[in-house]
């Protein structure tokens, strides 16, 4: 199950967190190596630490995962490091009202590689060709948008602020009491969560 709901964002500064691939390396006997992408997609993992939450902060984290049963369900997760695109090259095809799945494309000399884009952010999204919106419904739980007319032939563009779907990374979870502050106990967690893709 997918929660359409954001695990509260306020991270502490000891945040971290990004993409992990998947690479299959092989020594070969002439001392040189083999190597091969197991993954088309990155997976991503974070570690938030939560400090100095009072009570009614912690409330809310404790309730979020008492209510995905630990790693059992997904919700949205903001990455601080990435979670804006903008003029993202987008690949409909012209002539069809064929849905377009939501991509980021990430390039590096003359590489490339895409990531899909699957937990948009309502109200941030806009999708252009050759500069001109283009209408239609896009579904925020998954990222596909489908057009109100066929795609026309053209360059098309979007920009979108957007979240992951997460699941935590353990069946436990403890927070640590710290000193009081205004008469309450304040309070502290990290938490690991990994990318869940649909």
């Amino acid at each position: 199950m997918f929660i359409d709901a954001r695990l509260d964002h306020r991270v502490a500064f000891g945040f971290s967190g990004g993409p992990e691939y998947n690479t299959l390396i092989v020594n070969l006997a002439n001392g040189r190596e083999q190597r091969n992408r197991q993954w088309l997609y990155p997976r991503h993992r974070y570690s938030a630490q939560y400090s100095n939450f009072l009570p009614e902060a912690r409330d809310a984290v404790l309730a979020a995962y008492h209510a995905c049963a630990g790693r059992l369900h997904a919700f949205r997760f903001r990455d601080h490091n990435d979670y804006i695109g903008t003029s993202e090259i987008q690949h409909p095809t012209p002539g069809t009202t064929e849905p377009l799945q939501l991509v980021k494309t990430y390039a590096f000399g003359g590489q490339e590689t895409v990531r899909l884009i699957q937990a948009p952010v309502p109200g941030t999204f806009a999708l252009y060709c050759d500069g001109a919106p283009i209408t239609g419904d896009l579904d925020y739980a998954t990222g596909i948008f489908t057009p109100a007319t066929a795609w026309p032939v053209g360059t098309y563009t979007a920009d979108f602020e957007f979240d992951v779907w997460v699941r935590f990374d353990n069946d436990y979870n403890a927070f640590a009491i710290g000193d009081k502050s205004g008469g309450s106990f304040v309070a502290s967690s990290d938490i690991d969560l990994l990318e869940v893709r649909r």
